[in-house]
């Protein structure tokens, strides 16, 4: 099948559609423990997660639209955006509203565990394809787009954090990411990957 369609850059007005793709997609494989026993509050965490970083500047919205439809969605910041004290303290609130203590401390611990690289990154931090359109390619001409994005953009490399129990660890696997860092989650491990490009 020849995949002849263009990644565009999204905006705000789109958001209810890519909002309803990166939701869908992390509800059925969610990448944080907490969100798998609590597959409702999905929704919530990732609205407040985009506010989080909103205000750095950094969000790159990106998606591939087949017959009018947007079917494939990249959520990405710069790896070295580092939100305020007051959003920081927003979002942690959010958190232990939703999800409680242990929610806080999960998210915690990702980034406690996130590398820091000599040269900043394209962090792909939410990521899905539109149900029906799955393992038809879309995905993987995201990610080509992304790895050009970035090299064209100045970027060492794109990198994002992955549960290694959940198909998107095998897909970047074979797509030539590397682990950076392991560490447990709960009974889960958890990766930092990165492409370099």
């Amino acid at each position: 099948m020849s995949l002849e369609h263009t990644v565009v850059e999204l905006h705000t007005q789109e958001e209810p559609m890519f909002m309803e793709i990166i939701i869908t997609a992390f509800q059925n494989s969610p990448q944080v423990p907490a969100l798998i026993e609590k597959p409702q509050a999905t929704g919530t965490i990732i609205r407040n997660l985009i506010k989080f970083y909103e205000k750095t500047g950094t969000i790159k919205t990106f998606g591939i639209t087949k017959d009018d439809m947007l079917i494939c969605v990249g959520l990405c910041i710069d790896s070295d955006c580092k939100p305020g004290f007051f959003k920081t303290m927003t979002f942690g609130a959010s958190l232990l509203r939703t999800l409680g203590f242990k929610g806080v401390y999960q998210f915690w611990v990702y980034h406690k565990n996130k590398p820091s690289y000599d040269k900043k990154c394209l962090e792909l931090l939410l990521y899905g394809t539109k149900s029906g359109y799955q393992q038809k390619g879309y995905g993987r001409l995201l990610l080509n787009f992304l790895y050009d994005y970035a090299r064209n953009n100045g970027y060492g490399g794109v990198t994002g954090v992955t549960n290694t129990c959940r198909p998107a660890f095998r897909f970047y696997m074979k797509d030539g990411w590397s682990i950076d860092k392991e560490f447990d989650v709960d009974r889960y491990r958890i990766c930092w990957v990165r492409r370099i490009v």
